[in-house]
């Protein structure tokens, strides 16, 4: 036999093996045709001819194959060809949409859901679900970025995951590489939230800092925090501070400088400005990012500890009644206008509101203090000022409330009602989507054990294959509709170079989103559950009396 007969008797042997696969597999309906096929395969003549008449038999049976499907798909959930429910012995029962229908309808909610806006919207709320803290994804997205940054030598990138980063030593050396390649990132010394005890800030990092801003407080108080005596902070632990505590604190004299130095800085900037550009800067680029990974290092932000910070003023404000009982009013009144001084700029550059708060609480005490000093000098209209001052600093306490705050209140309410929605329509999608899966699925993979469960549970299962894939997709619209003011305000953060109303409506539609699941994890929840669960029980209690009740009085009526 030559080499082309035998590679001619090996494609027709393939050729009717191909075709006896295909029998093995072909439709019920008409089999008899494909067995017709496969006895006439060894009439042929040649080996030319036996392949030909094999692909034929092939196309005839993947034409078989897409027909049977097709009217297979255009049946009901759970149902054969043969026009029963999974063989002769299945129940009547099914669902009344065809599987068809149910694919169209599974499909269009996968594919909203898979459109960007699904994705940033199902990120967020799962985000949300777990309180804003970095999962082993968000850690793993971190860790890639810093990688690709690394490779890209970018300086921006590096520095965004050191701010973000739960991991120390990373931080660490993302902070000094990000610096290295770019030094106008310098202020991210400044901008990190250190942990004394666990992770100083570095002396060198401080110092370089002071020397780049030296007109800033916030490298001094950084520095002075880190190097306070521990009975600093012990001035208040036995109530109101007596002389000798303010004399302990006044013997820490690098604290004490260092504290000097940023009360008579000329500016304060806690560069959050800074760092909430360079967030919208990455969020921008790659808008795929989970809101965690994007906001956790605005929310960790480094602030100057203000326990620190008014101890000092007390110290200072002390220092002043000493000078004033001592007839030096000059000295007094110097000392109290430092103190105020400082905390207007506090105030005017501090972008967080418990930094404001704290900026305006010394100013208070300050202003108190100073109100004395005029009344003793005899300066009324001073006096009067300083009044005026502290009324104005009390309006400013009202409005850093909600409540006494129209604007930010209205604000905050209102989404706070749009997260109720989204997180509602979003557990209906996680619902709609499980109870659609066990319906199928317990009618499509286990018919045996549908069909010997009773009739209350069939039913069950083909309501759920009937009406889970349509709730899917009317709660997946919901759900995208109901997200759409905060794809907004993620919008404008991403689009604004610096603005503080977007970055309060940011801040107010993040919070918006916890309320939900702090709700339904905390004390509150079990409480509502055990009072559902009380009140259902004592109804149904109620309820089988009454019943008993009234057949026990139909049945003396009947015997008299």
């Amino acid at each position: 036999m030559s080499v082309s007969s035998q590679a001619n008797s090996t494609a027709a042997r393939l050729a009717r093996w191909l075709l006896g696969c295909a029998v093995r597999h072909w439709p019920e309906q008409n089999r008899a045709w494909g067995l017709a096929l496969a006895a006439e395969i060894d009439e042929t003549a040649s080996a030319f001819e036996t392949v030909r008449w094999s692909l034929g038999g092939i196309m005839l049976f993947t034409r078989s194959v897409l027909s049977s499907a097709w009217k297979w798909m255009k049946l009901p959930t759970g149902s054969s060809l043969s026009g029963e429910a999974n063989g002769p012995k299945g129940p009547s029962l099914l669902p009344k949409r065809s599987r068809m229908f149910t694919v169209a309808v599974l499909g269009a909610a996968s594919l909203l859901l898979a459109l960007p806006e699904g994705r940033e919207a199902i990120r967020t709320v799962r985000a949300s679900w777990q309180g804003f803290q970095q999962s082993n994804s968000d850690v793993r997205t971190l860790k890639e970025l810093a990688a690709r940054a690394e490779k890209e030598k970018d300086a921006s990138t590096l520095a965004f995951v050191a701010l973000g980063t739960s991991d120390p030593e990373q931080a660490a050396a993302l902070t000094e590489r990000a610096v290295s390649l770019d030094p106008e990132l310098i202020w991210v010394y400044g901008a990190r939230n250190y942990r004394p005890k666990n992770d100083p800030p570095r002396a060198e990092w401080l110092a370089r800092l002071q020397a780049a801003d030296p007109d800033n407080a916030i490298p001094y108080l950084l520095e002075a925090y880190s190097v306070a005596d521990p009975r600093v902070e012990k001035l208040y632990d036995h109530g109101s501070p007596k002389d000798a505590d303010f004399e302990a604190a006044e013997s820490d004299s690098k604290w004490i400088e260092l504290m000097e130095r940023a009360f008579g800085a000329p500016r304060y900037d806690d560069y959050f400005q800074r760092h909430y550009q360079l967030t919208g800067t990455l969020w921008n680029r790659d808008k795929n990012l989970s809101p965690t990974v994007v906001l956790s290092g605005l929310w960790s932000h480094a602030i100057p500890n203000l326990l620190n910070l008014m101890i000092f003023a007390d110290v200072k404000i002390h220092e002043a009644q000493k000078a004033r009982a001592a007839g030096d009013l000059i000295r007094a009144e110097s000392l109290l206008n430092e103190v105020d001084s400082f905390g207007v700029r506090m105030a005017d550059g501090s972008e967080t509101d418990i930094a404001q708060l704290i900026a305006w609480t010394v100013s208070q005490r300050a202003d108190k203090e100073l109100a004395v000093v005029y009344s003793s000098a005899g300066k009324t209209e001073d006096e009067r000022i300083v009044t005026t001052r502290l009324d104005q600093i009390e309006k400013r306490f009202k409005e850093m409330r909600h409540a006494h705050n129209p604007t930010r209140g209205a604000g905050t309410q209102t989404f706070r009602r749009e997260a109720i929605l989204v997180e509602s329509f979003g557990i209906l999608c996680v619902v709609a989507a499980f109870g659609a899966l066990a319906g199928i699925s317990m009618l499509e993979l286990w018919p045996g054990r549908t069909q010997e469960t009773q009739p209350i549970w069939r039913k069950v299962f083909c309501w759920l294959a009937d009406h889970g894939p349509a709730t899917l997709l009317v709660a997946s619209v919901a759900f995208l509709m109901s997200f759409l003011p905060f794809e907004r305000a993620f919008a404008e953060y991403r689009a604004s170079n610096y603005s503080l109303p977007n970055q309060e409506r940011l801040m107010e539609s993040m919070w918006g989103l916890l309320e939900i699941p702090r709700y339904l994890m905390g004390g509150s929840f079990a409480v509502s559950v055990w009072t559902f669960v009380t009140i259902a029980l004592s109804a149904l209690l109620l309820l089988v009396l009454v019943r008993g009740f009234y057949r026990m009085r139909r049945t003396v009526a009947k015997a008299a």
